[in-house]
């Protein structure tokens, strides 16, 4: 009788790393040599976009196979919906044993003191923490242990509406982008080693014969931008350049007084929180490799959303998803069924994960997913995958906008009638708004064809009809 063994699933999701920050294929100011021989020795992709530009509604679509207009959610600020089903609990009833370790972002983290237990969403292992050492959560208590002296060196600064549910004494140290400085403990306990070491410790409890899905949920390269000085020695500040404005666009108040020297800072800064980061996927992939569980492991790396770093005039992330925020890295490796140094250049988008994942674990895919699995293209089948991405953002009293992405164009339309159109091709860093154009008539209206019939398939809902009226 034939068998199959069902593969373990590792999540390796980092926040706020855009696509440009790994040295795979390109000429970059770092080194990533770990995840560039993940990516040599899987598939890497060089056309993946995220369906959200900002962190809590990005991960609640990539983590469910859903459109955010589908899941309900495009704004932070609001826990996923009590009907939504995400992939752990797709995998539970086929025997997998399922740990979130870090940052999962299902809850609004700010209005609450968690030392309090949370909804753990059905995982087995729920070791949760979403935000860096502004928290006494379960980062902070993993420092304590292993060195209480340590605590006061890890603190950051809380996020503005988080001091009535905390102590506003833990730290002032600065917590935007353009803001850099250097991480004052010791590098073995900043927060992305906590969740590299929880995911290590979690991967040697594991038997070989239950299958696991794990999420490894670090917090970097996300603002505080704070990384080991040692890691900053490692940046090649002569390959940095600033920031540059587009067509029509101006610098937004909070950075307007920050120097080209100070953009090249933050970008190095931002780059070496990457390279700590590849190191840590090193020791992870090294963790595995001597459970004799690398063969066997289904691995995917990838982010929530980038990060402007100055680029448009801007920081952070949002709409109306510029590439430097939706365009993320993509890597997924597993020996079983994936060819070696495999690059895929077709459209991908995030809510396509958990069908993937599903596929390549023999487990039918719900009706209601909508993403659609890569596992084809990872096999070489096709090459074939979309013809665009669906980008959303809305919260309950503001913007609606909406964002339609193809391999040579990029448009956008609000709810107040605003639109925007760039030429990809031609204006790959878009800088220019061509919605004005005539010449780009035709490719304006058709466009707005695709993007009527991507909402329509994204947002309608799934109800089954249970009577003929």
């Amino acid at each position: 009788m034939k068998t199959w063994k069902r593969p373990n699933v590792l999540l390796l999701y980092t926040d706020q790393q855009r696509f440009d920050t790994l040295s795979y294929r390109r000429e970059l100011a770092i080194q990533t040599p770990n995840l560039d021989a993940l990516a040599s020795e899987g598939a890497y992709f060089e056309n993946y976009f995220v369906n959200n530009p900002v962190c809590s509604p990005s991960r609640m679509s990539t983590l469910t196979g859903r459109y955010c207009s589908s899941v309900g959610v495009g704004t932070n600020g609001i826990g996923l919906p009590r009907d939504m089903v995400p992939l752990n609990q797709l995998l539970k009833p086929y025997g997998y044993h399922t740990a979130q370790i870090g940052k999962l972002h299902f809850d609004p983290h700010a209005k609450r003191d968690h030392r309090d237990p949370t909804d753990t969403y059905g995982f087995d292992t729920f070791i949760l923490s979403d935000e860096p050492g502004c928290y006494d959560d379960a980062y902070t208590k993993w420092v304590e242990m292993m060195d209480p002296d340590e605590v006061p060196k890890i603190r950051t600064s809380l996020p503005p509406a988080a001091y009535r549910y905390n102590k506003p004494e833990y730290s002032a140290v600065p917590r935007e982008t353009h803001e850099p400085y250097l991480f004052e403990g010791k590098r073995d306990y900043s927060h992305q080693s906590f969740v590299a070491s929880e995911t290590i410790n979690y991967i040697r409890s594991r038997d070989g014969k239950t299958p696991f899905f794990a999420i490894a949920g670090f917090y970097a390269p996300h603002p505080p931008i704070n990384p080991c000085p040692e890691s900053v020695e490692k940046v090649d500040f002569s390959k940095i350049t600033p920031p540059v404005l587009g067509e029509g666009e101006s610098v937004t108040d909070r950075v307007k007084d920050v120097t080209p020297e100070n953009w090249v800072k933050t970008k190095a800064y931002y780059l070496a929180l990457v390279t700590e980061l590849d190191e840590l996927v090193g020791e992870i992939v090294k963790a595995l490799k001597e459970q004799g569980l690398y063969e066997d492991t289904l691995i995917i790396f990838t982010s929530d959303h980038g990060e402007f770093l100055g680029d448009h005039g801007r920081i952070q992330k949002g709409m109306p998803g510029h590439d430097c925020v939706i365009h993320v890295p993509l890597i997924i490796k597993y020996s079983r069924e994936i060819a070696p140094g495999k690059v895929v250049d077709a459209l991908t988008e995030g809510v396509d994960l958990v069908p993937t994942i599903l596929d390549f674990c023999g487990i039918q895919i719900p009706r209601y997913v909508q993403g659609k699995s890569l596992r084809s293209l990872l096999r070489g089948d096709t090459d074939e995958h979309k013809n665009s991405v669906l980008v959303e953002f809305f919260d309950p009293y503001g913007l609606r906008q909406t964002t339609i992405r193809t391999k040579t164009h990029k448009y956008y339309i609000n709810n107040r009638g605003e639109e925007i159109l760039y030429d990809l091709a031609a204006d790959p860093g878009e800088h220019v708004n061509c919605v004005e154009n005539a010449q780009y008539r035709d490719v304006l209206s058709e466009l707005r064809r695709q993007m009527l019939i991507r909402i329509q398939d994204a947002a309608y809902p799934n109800l089954e009809q249970t009577a003929e009226y």
